[in-house]
């Protein structure tokens, strides 16, 4: 599936209507959480504000230990968003997938932000919780 049909799949699935901005771009918030959907050509991207930027050189070690390969993210990124101060997570999808792989991406992009949200909102205490890098399986949004 393409993008779209991905998208077009996930509003049935939540029973929502769901349609791409003339800019590519569209939400859907679980729970408390606002994932962004950008499409750009054949790539779609996931992307999850999480929180204010720490610049605790502690904060910011972590930060980059968890980019590392992906391995603390579920294989997103975390980066910095110097118009709004704020760290976000985001993916790129490159290319067709079937609904199930895109089910599994999305569901460990969720979880990596909310992760990543109480990380940042707990602040430098948060650095003994239990990092992200195994996922549960078969988690459902």
């Amino acid at each position: 599936m393409n993008s779209a049909e991905l998208i077009d799949e996930l509003a049935a699935n939540l029973k929502i209507k769901l349609e791409f901005s003339k800019n590519g771009c569209c939400g859907v918030f679980f729970d408390d959480d606002e994932i962004c959907f950008e499409m750009h050509e054949s790539q779609l991207y996931l992307i999850a504000e999480l929180g204010a930027f720490s610049k605790s050189e502690k904060a910011c070690k972590r930060l980059l230990e968890a980019n590392y390969l992906g391995i603390q993210t579920g294989q997103a990124v975390l980066g910095f968003d110097s118009q709004h101060e704020s760290v976000n997570l985001h993916r790129i999808i490159d290319g067709n997938l079937s609904y199930t792989e895109f089910e599994k991406i999305l569901t460990d992009f969720v979880q990596a932000a909310r992760y990543w949200k109480k990380w940042l909102s707990e602040g430098e205490s948060a650095a003994e919780l239990q990092t992200v890098s195994s996922f549960p399986q078969g988690m459902r949004l």
